[in-house]
């Protein structure tokens, strides 16, 4: 979970949230409107 977390990203045109990683290939742009903008979201979880 945490290397997905680590990836997640927003497109700057549609606003979905996707990752940057799948387990076949790197993704570098939206899946949905195929943008290339986009801002990276950080996440703070914490660890037992």
């Amino acid at each position: 979970m945490k290397k997905i977390a680590r990836n997640l990203r927003v497109c700057g045109d549609c606003g979905i949230v996707y990752t940057s990683t799948s387990y076949t290939k790197y993704i570098d742009q939206c899946p949905i409107c195929k943008s290339r903008r986009y801002e990276k979201i950080s996440i703070n979880t914490k660890d037992k």
